[in-house]
């Protein structure tokens, strides 16, 4: 019977740093944050022939709701919690691909949790 490969403990050390790392991390929010400004369509207004003198900026947060696009218009003190917020989600997706690959390691080598024992 072959012998199970020998999986170093720098891939459970990986796996801890990984689940600390996440720990830090306080909003999180998916989804995009978008500037934009705005022409008022008013013919008098300098915003009607001036691109740099256009209205806002205004702030747009989209993402998905019960399977269903949403939007939202935030406050720029919102859109910096949530621009810091999303940053932190992807981040946090990043490092959950890095766990899993780091956890298809371990338990190929048989370094997986020992089963929990039923009680009964």
């Amino acid at each position: 019977m072959p012998k199970a490969k020998q999986v170093p403990n720098s891939v459970l050390k990986r796996i801890r740093h990984i689940q600390a790392q996440i720990a830090r991390f306080d909003f999180v929010c998916s989804g995009t944050l978008l500037t934009r400004t705005k022409v008022c369509g008013k013919p008098s207004c300098r915003c009607a022939t001036d691109p740099e003198a256009r209205h806002g900026p205004y702030y747009e947060w989209s993402r998905r709701e019960e399977g269903r696009l949403a939007h939202s218009i935030v406050s720029s003190s919102e859109a910096r919690v949530l621009r810091r917020a999303i940053r932190n989600y992807r981040a946090i997706l990043r490092l959950l691909r890095n766990w899993q690959d780091q956890s298809i390691k371990a338990i190929r080598a048989g370094k997986g949790p020992a089963p929990k024992k039923k009680s009964g």
